[in-house]
């Protein structure tokens, strides 16, 4: 396996608000019909809920004067009027509560619908990245990006959009019943609210860089936890659950500190709003209690004007509350976007390979992951139609990297790979690699039946054919001892089968999939001897007609290729088929020596 590219920690940098606030407006702005709904729905809400406290007032004053009649014995209380005003009250609250609803649902519907397509958006991005960008991005944090930062942006949406709606409209509403009051008053409630805005954004920009720090830790640690449980087995066996915990406790540790301290400076906009809210509510009553005293304005508006400033303050309240979330959602839109706005592989051409006629051939082909580092140097060589070729060397010398080459998972440096004389950079990539089936050293298949793992070779396959491939690997036989047959679903880490008889579902469906060039890249180096025997008829049975590349650790089991490529450090040292390459008494001579005495022992 040939080395990857170094994988460079991103530098620290602040969250960009003008571009995530960009990128959360360009999400909704496919949703204006609903999002237009729940707005009015808010409007109609609000301005029901903010007329309430005056008739609430009217009645204060109504039962106010109606006592002083009765203690003066010139009249009594207007329960007519009273009952009729509380009538009205009740059904401007039940009529909010209903349009409040209204509001929420159909936002929920938007944020749902905008999770719904950013994962699929997401996992669309994942499918079209280029190789490299799949290596360089761990698992983990690819995972975290799909699941956890959509979840904190919907929720985000859903909280933000809900309450800095609502907010906005109740502190119109609530200025203009306040000024219908009394314009002192007003001033005085208002003149607090610029150094509350001023104290909540030094606040919200000091705070922002821990969201994203810790959604980046929160990335990092899902990687860890994916690593530390599907290979557990080897972290027990090496004794390693110490050092593994120590690793899981210093980026857990990192995760926490960041987290606690977005959410603590985040935090301390609430208590000074109540502080501030706090104040405003003195200033009004000594201010109320002079005009009062002055016959400026009724008790009653003194009773409506307190529940006016606090709704008035109540929706600021709510904003520093809906801060932290703010944040987070706008953290979790620049990772996202800055994971969409990869560029995807770039195929040009759209010409297609109807089929191999000739053959494919290497012309000084040079390839490295990073500058100055060449891994293959001046790469030459033929392979005509259904040759098999076999590829053989050291732990990175560059094996590996051919295949990846021949398959465009990258383009090489210079040079050129060509199929039936045309370069392959002249074909579309999709339609290059319909043509190409492989078998790795680690079988993939995913937790299903096993009909349906084989049938991934070929989705319009019947049963029958199905059958058929695995009976010429060889691995009909255990499937039909397995308790539900070709129906026997395999686990999440398909470890409910040996890893040899994963390999024979695999060569199955390869076989299935009808390939005319097949890649075999140390498809027998982890199984025993007897196993490999059998894998080894099932590649001969599969790779029958086909043009073949083995990559391969034994070098008893390339004994019948058509010709042998030894290459060390990127370059073919030896070249020729089993018998030449024992007369030249070089590396592929004495290697196999080597390992046919180890056998022996």
């Amino acid at each position: 396996m040939s080395p990857r590219p170094l994988k460079r920690k991103p530098p620290e940098k602040p969250v960009n608000n003008k571009k995530a606030i960009k990128n959360i407006l360009t999400l909704l702005k496919d949703h204006k019909l609903k999002l237009t709904l729940t707005v009015i729905c808010a409007v109609i809400s609000t301005a029901f809920t903010i007329l309430a406290p005056l008739l609430i007032g009217q009645a204060t004053t109504m039962i106010y004067d109606g006592i002083n009649r009765m203690i003066s014995n010139s009249g009594s209380i207007d329960f007519n009027g009273l009952i009729n005003i509380l009538i009205i009250v009740v059904i401007l609250y039940v009529i909010s509560s209903v349009f409040t609803y209204l509001q929420s649902f159909f936002l929920i519907e938007v944020t749902t619908k905008i999770s719904y397509d950013l994962r699929e958006r997401l996992i669309e991005k994942i499918l079209k990245l280029p190789m490299e960008k799949v290596e360089e991005n761990k698992r983990g944090d690819i995972l975290s990006r799909v699941t956890n930062d959509v979840d904190s942006l919907q929720n985000g949406i859903t909280q933000s959009f809900i309450q800095l709606t609502t907010a906005v409209i109740t502190l119109i509403g609530v200025f203009i019943m306040m000024l219908s009051i009394n314009l002192w008053m007003t001033l005085a409630t208002i003149t607090l609210v610029p150094i509350a805005l001023l104290l909540m954004r030094f606040m919200t920009r000091f705070s922002q860089k821990y969201f994203l720090r810790q959604l980046e830790f929160k990335g990092s640690l899902n990687g860890q936890i994916e690593e530390t449980f599907t290979g557990h087995d080897i972290i027990r066996v090496f004794n390693q659950e110490e050092i593994s915990m120590d690793r899981f406790e210093s980026d857990n540790e990192k995760w926490f500190t960041h987290e606690w301290k977005s959410q603590f400076y985040s935090s301390l906009n609430g208590p000074l709003m109540n502080f501030i809210s706090n104040f405003t509510y003195v200033v009004v009553a000594v201010l109320g209690a002079v005009f009062v005293l002055q016959k400026v304005i009724a008790v009653g508006d003194i009773l409506a004007f307190f529940q006016y400033t606090q709704s008035f303050n109540r929706p600021i309240q709510q904003i520093t509350r809906v801060m932290n979330q703010i944040q987070t959602a706008m953290a979790a839109s620049e990772r996202i976007f800055e994971f969409l706005e990869f560029e995807d592989e770039s195929n040009p051409s759209d010409r297609q390979i109807t089929e191999i006629k000739d053959g494919i051939t290497f012309e000084n082909v040079s390839f490295s992951y990073t500058p100055n580092e060449k891994i293959i140097k001046n790469l030459s060589f033929d392979v005509k139609k259904g040759e098999k070729i076999a590829i053989v060397g050291e732990t990175g010398a560059g094996k590996t990297t051919i295949i990846k080459l021949l398959m465009r998972f990258y383009d090489i440096n210079s040079g050129s790979i060509k199929i039936d004389g045309i370069d392959i950079e002249e074909y579309d990539k999709d339609s290059l690699r319909s043509h190409i089936g492989m078998v790795l050293q680690d079988s993939w298949l995913f937790s299903d039946t096993i009909s349906n793992n084989i049938r991934y070779g070929n989705l319009d396959a019947s049963d029958d054919e199905i059958i058929d491939a695995a009976s010429q690997v060889y691995a009909d036989d255990f499937v039909r001892r397995l308790s539900d047959g070709y129906e026997s679903e395999l686990n999440e880490d398909t470890d409910n089968i040996s890893h040899g008889q994963k390999q024979l579902l695999t060569i199955a469906r390869t076989i299935l999939s009808q390939k005319e060039v097949l890649i075999l890249d140390e498809a027998t180096s982890s199984v025993d001897t007897r196993t490999e025997k059998l894998i080894q008829k099932a590649m001969d049975r599969l790779m029958e007609g086909k043009t073949s590349f083995i990559i391969a650790h034994r070098l008893s089991t390339i004994r019948n290729a058509d010709k042998i490529i030894v290459i060390e450090n990127g370059e073919i040292i030896e070249q020729g088929n089993h018998e030449e390459l024992l007369a030249l008494k070089g590396y592929y001579y004495h290697t196999l020596n080597s390992q046919l005495k180890e056998n022996m022992n």
